[in-house]
């Protein structure tokens, strides 16, 4: 049977009052919020109200707003972590509705797991991305599990937090498509080939629609954005093709390429790399790579572009197997699957140095929890992967698997996404992916025991992915295993 509300559980909204608690305590811990070099441009584009695409342009208009109507730069903090624990609230209220009270409480653990809350400090759009698109989540799957009509304002709220998470990040659009499919039948039938279809639709809509959000309606210039993604696949072709000539007719020395070229971290070749001085040699430096404000730049030179561009799609279909070797390895390591200890360094000492940086003491602290496979996306991908293909929808309780096996598409399309336009390696790029994932497995845990009993082929087969996957990212960091 359908969970039903409880008559005493609906009077309540103990775990309503607790999120509000926890984000209440995390803005007193975190306020007004870190600051990283991203973070730095977007506040000065905010101030200065002169917006550029390096970056996401929504997020510092957004800033800009809740700066002229607090006067603290801290307010764009409150806004996400209000939307994180939003929308956490939501689903652990929901569940505790329909008395499923042990698992409200999971919920609202899994808001405050280390990851999520470490990251939760610092003004991200990873962090804002997140927190709008559980925010969402959470809005919708309070209604459907109570079996109740969704008002019009969950509808519009909904969207504004949906528009607000698919701008912030260049491929966040790919995680609308399992949302939006969520509010489309109400939560109560799963398909992977209609969610796929729908996110298919949902790309193909937001492309132009971002686009003229950001340039027309925001108003900001356009800094070549694709030029880190370009440039790296460029190099990444020659090196595994060994074939510079995809540079066209000024390419650069093979060897310097593939002294400089790395698969793992950052992009060297991105202006704070180790190798910037090849954007010089071909002529694609730009003031959008020295963090001038949007109204300082010349201007984009778009035969450049343009040439780039074409060189790029060339590369591609001439060399197909040196591509997919050069984005299979960047994605390896940014998903921290089979990579050498370095990634995880097993090291005291603050002095270790990887494509040219240093890296402090708190950093090497903090790697230590790196070797811990709960904060693998790997594992995560693993995990989302087994239970989308495996878990079945029972009919007599839909909504609260549906929606889960909802999230967990949601996380493995975002992640994906990185396997075409990852540049950086970094666990925040995976935050939504953990979080989605690990809320799914939350929502549908009734089901996995039926893994194990009346289709127990499936509980094997989940049990040895997930297992090989983690036996294998150990192994690999244990022999230091190099991919690239």
């Amino acid at each position: 049977m359908p969970a039903r509300p409880d008559s005493q559980s609906t009077t309540r909204s103990a775990p309503l009052t607790c999120a509000a608690l926890l984000c209440a305590g995390q803005l007193i811990v975190t306020f007004p919020g870190r600051l990283v070099v991203d973070s730095t441009q977007q506040l000065s584009q905010a101030l200065s109200h002169r917006y550029g695409d390096w970056h996401p342009p929504v997020m510092a208009f957004v800033w800009s707003l809740l700066i002229r109507i607090t006067g603290s730069s801290g307010a764009l903090l409150v806004l996400h972590q209000v939307l994180h624990w939003l929308g956490i609230g939501l689903i652990a209220d929901g569940c505790y509705r329909v008395n499923m009270k042990n698992k409200a409480w999971i919920v609202l653990a899994v808001g405050a797991f280390p990851l999520f809350w470490f990251y939760d400090g610092y003004l991200l759009k990873d962090v804002g991305m997140a927190s709008a698109l559980v925010a969402a989540t959470g809005l919708g799957f309070w209604f459907f599990i109570q079996d109740k009509a969704l008002p019009w304002w969950v509808y519009v709220a909904s969207a504004a937090c949906l528009v607000y998470g698919g701008l912030i990040r260049a491929n966040a659009m790919f995680a609308l498509g399992p949302i939006i499919y969520i509010y489309a039948i109400r939560g109560r039938k799963f398909n992977l080939l209609k969610v796929a279809g729908c996110s298919l639709l949902v790309v193909a809509a937001a492309i132009p629609l971002s686009d003229w959000i950001n340039h027309r309606l925001i108003g900001a210039k356009s800094q070549d954005p694709l030029q880190s993604l370009q440039i790296f696949d460029l190099m990444g072709i020659a090196v595994h093709a060994g074939d510079s000539r995809v540079w066209g007719e000024r390419p650069p020395a093979l060897d310097s390429i593939e002294s400089c070229y790395s698969a793992y971290w950052w992009d060297t070749f991105s202006p704070w790399g180790i190798c910037p001085e090849f954007r010089e040699q071909m002529g694609y430096v730009s003031h959008s790579e020295t963090h001038a404000l949007a109204d300082e730049f010349d201007g984009v030179d778009q035969n450049l572009v343009s040439q780039r561009s074409l060189l790029w799609r060339r590369a591609i279909v001439a060399h197909p197997l040196a591509y997919a070797m050069h984005r299979l390895s960047h994605f390896n390591s940014d998903v921290y699957f089979l990579v050498p200890s370095l990634p995880s360094r097993y090291s005291k000492s603050p002095e270790v140095v990887l494509a040219g940086r240093s890296f402090t003491q708190r950093e090497i602290y903090l790697d230590y929890l790196k070797r811990n496979f709960l904060l693998w996306p790997i594992f995560w991908l693993a995990v989302g992967a087994c239970g989308v293909v495996l878990l079945k929808v029972p009919n007599e309780a839909p909504t609260a698997v549906a929606v889960a096996k909802s999230l967990m598409t949601s996380g493995l399309f975002y992640s994906g996404a990185y396997l075409l336009v990852g540049v950086a390696t970094d666990y925040r790029y995976h935050y939504w992916s953990i979080m989605a994932i690990m809320l799914g497995v939350i929502l549908a845990a009734e089901q996995i025991p039926g893994l194990f009993a009346e289709r127990a082929w499936r509980g094997r087969v989940a049990a040895g992915v997930v297992s090989a996957v983690v036996i294998a990212g150990i192994a690999a960091r244990m022999a230091n295993l190099r991919l690239f």
